[in-house]
């Protein structure tokens, strides 16, 4: 099994989510169905850059990703999906969060929608 590595830098915020799925939706559509995203380079993480990875997690489950123009909505679907506990996503694994994003993941539950682990060799074994 291939694993896609995703490695934003810097900050993914309302500048640079976009890439960031732009990447995931070029991955997948060459055949990609297990992707990490190394936080390691990240050291702001928006709100837009968790529309991002809730984006890229729903395209890997092969449901409609939130509009990212309809702002709100697209946090709420998020919110909701975050709510409902499904557990841990099982396509998409990230990776070595940095201190401040790590509190972001862990104060929006994202820390418990998706495994998150501190190298790329681990998430990609956990597959």
């Amino acid at each position: 099994m291939t694993v896609t590595v995703l490695q934003p830098q810097g900050e993914v915020d309302g500048r640079t989510y976009r890439e960031l799925i732009g990447k995931a939706q070029e991955v997948y559509a060459a055949g990609a169905r297990e992707m990490v995203i190394d936080l390691g380079a990240v050291r702001f993480l928006s709100s837009s850059g968790l529309v991002a990875i809730h984006s890229i997690a729903r395209l890997l489950q092969g449901r409609e990703m939130p509009d990212p123009e309809a702002g709100w909505s697209a946090l709420h679907t998020m919110g909701h999906d975050v709510a409902a506990k499904q557990g841990p996503h099982p396509h998409l694994k990230l990776v070595n969060p940095q201190p401040a994003v790590d509190t972001v993941l862990l104060t929006t539950g994202f820390r418990q929608a998706f495994e998150v682990y501190a190298d790329v060799g681990a998430a990609a074994a956990s597959f």
